[in-house]
């Protein structure tokens, strides 16, 4: 039931020359932050703005903002009043945003009344049909006798007045005086449906709920987020992206919630309108999220989608949930079709570490394996201290003969894959060793001095590591946050434009149709993915270090 109305609503970046870049610093951090989900602190910066007599126009921008901010921190008597000067502004080109934003303020304060005076006086066509919808859900549990005896000051109010009919059928019966106002208003219908979007409608933006757990560990806000914070990596590259986007003339709204990895706190953010209009939710990525935000867009239509996990155990049942990473499953069998088609020899060996993508990579794939006449002479759990004992038992050694004539690493662990490193430098063996494509961010790994290149990475939406577009990525990304991107990062921002390029005005909002329609498509900075009849990334490249740069095998 995509079905609400647009919290975000889109206020043009006021440019003036009468104010020194200096002077405005607060004033866009203030609606970064207000993007990142602080608002107390975006509240607190804008204040200072709201001084007419010092800042003239930008002020009321400034105090718009502060409400907005307001509201979004649950806040409503506070955006309320604030916005009040804002409606005396009669000649305030944005005046009806101000109007949108102070009904939507009052309904929240149960103050139905004033907010439908407001949506009355809103002049612009398409914000009112917004307001229309807004007026639908906050009135349908609205009493009869409150509706009935507004109905003529309202009328011209459709989601009013669908509220008031649909109040009136659930009624076992009707009085003769209500039956004549049902008569009134039975044709009542809001353009472009309550429900959910229709499907041949192209709206004008790309609504994206970004639902993240920033503060996973404990916590509030984004200013004491740990510089490595790999949740709020993945968002700047995210964030970085959509603006880009929109610079370029895409249309793309993104609004971001902090889960804090803390249920109550979820079910809070599925119960925000915003929630109701998405046409895609981004993230959570823990188990316990997951399944909740799962539910939840299975029974609204919203397509889900887990942008770092590749476990799918639990989204099998559900229509809507997308992993943007391939799944464990889409892994096994890519790397067995690999290996049936260019290697010899039937023994495989397989390590794993104890995460639960790979217990189950390493399950399944020997599953897999068997099935294909291969056999399995290891399967084994291992860590930083008995993975050199686990090739010692294969007999991996200097001039030896292998036990296996093949190896699986399942791991992104450094500590793992740092004693195999050094194992490799030492000996010269000609064995193929297959590990996740995460190996090559490890900063200890030099490959040029291995003398045998036997390793090969698995494609996990692998990068372009050594393209312009990657470079671009990176300058545009140091410029933004003063640091070089991590691979979450990358992924973050690859899934910007993935995200657009699946769902946008001209292909339509029907994410299932169109990812079937395109297939294989290249990534912005990434190889590329294929989710065509399926609900996570089958494209699984495997790749090999020759003269230092990476092959495609």
């Amino acid at each position: 039931m995509r079905s609400l109305l647009l919290l975000l609503i889109l206020i043009p970046v006021f440019v003036t020359n009468t104010y020194a870049q200096d002077n405005l610093a607060n004033y866009k951090r203030a609606k970064t932050l207000i993007g990142y989900g602080n608002y107390k602190e975006a509240m607190g910066l804008l204040v200072p703005y709201m001084d007419d007599t010092k800042f003239g126009e930008l002020s009321k921008y400034a105090t718009y903002h502060f409400a907005h901010a307001g509201y979004l921190n649950n806040q409503f008597e506070l955006a309320s009043t604030s916005l009040k000067p804002l409606l005396e502004a009669k000649s305030w080109r944005k005046l009806d945003d101000a109007k949108y934003l102070y009904a939507l303020a009052n309904f929240q304060k149960k103050d139905n009344l004033s907010a439908l005076v407001a949506i009355s006086e809103i002049k612009d066509a398409n914000l009112f049909k917004e307001a229309e919808k807004a007026s639908y859900i906050f009135l349908k549990n609205e009493s009869v006798s409150f509706l009935t005896s507004n109905l003529s000051k309202f009328n011209a109010n459709q989601g009013f007045m669908q509220a008031l009919k649909e109040k009136l059928e659930s009624q076992t019966i009707m009085s003769t005086d209500e039956k004549a106002i049902y008569n009134q208003v039975k044709s009542a219908k809001i353009e472009d449906g309550i429900a959910k979007k229709e499907k041949n409608k192209n709206p004008q933006f790309l609504e994206v709920a970004v639902i993240l757990p920033f503060n996973y560990s404990g916590g509030s806000g984004v200013n004491n987020l740990n510089a490595h914070n790999f949740i709020f990596e993945l968002y700047q590259g995210l964030k970085l992206g959509v603006d880009e986007l929109n610079k370029n003339g895409k249309k793309v709204n993104l609004r971001t919630f902090d889960s804090a990895r803390n249920p109550e706190k979820l079910k809070q953010i599925l119960a925000d309108p915003f929630l109701e209009i998405a046409d895609i939710i981004v993230g959570p990525v823990y188990p316990e999220e997951t399944e909740i935000v799962a539910a939840f867009a299975e029974n609204n239509d919203i397509p889900f989608i887990n942008p770092l996990s590749n476990v799918d155990e639990k989204f099998e049942a559900y229509d809507f949930a997308y992993l943007f990473r391939p799944s464990v499953s889409s892994i096994s069998q890519g790397l067995m079709d690999f290996s049936r088609k260019n290697l010899e020899g039937k023994r495989i060996a397989i390590a794993y570490s104890g995460a639960t993508r790979d217990e189950l990579l390493s399950k399944q794939t020997a599953e897999l394996a068997v099935k294909l006449g291969y056999q399995i002479v290891a399967n084994k759990s291992v860590n930083e201290k008995d993975i050199r004992t686990f090739f010692s038992n294969l007999n991996v050694s200097r001039n030896s003969n292998p036990k296996a004539d093949m190896v699986f690493v399942f791991s992104d662990d450094p500590n793992i894959a740092s004693p195999i490193f050094g194992l490799l430098e030492s000996i010269n063996v000609d064995l193929p060793i297959f590990v996740m494509d995460s190996w090559l961010y490890f900063n200890f790994a030099n490959y040029e001095m291995l003398e045998n290149q036997n390793l090969r990475f698995i494609g996990n939406n692998s990068v372009r590591l050594e393209s312009p577009e990657v470079e671009n990525f990176k300058n545009g990304f140091y410029k933004q946050y003063s640091t070089f991107p991590s691979f979450n990062a990358h992924l973050g921002y690859d899934l910007a434009y993935w995200l657009h390029e699946s769902i946008n005005v001209n292909e339509g909002f029907d994410l299932r149709k169109n990812l079937d329609k395109k297939g294989f498509r290249k990534g912005k900075i990434s190889y590329g993915t294929n989710f065509q009849n399926s609900k996570n990334n089958r494209y699984i490249p495997i790749f090999k270090l020759e003269d230092g740069v990476l092959i495609e095998k």
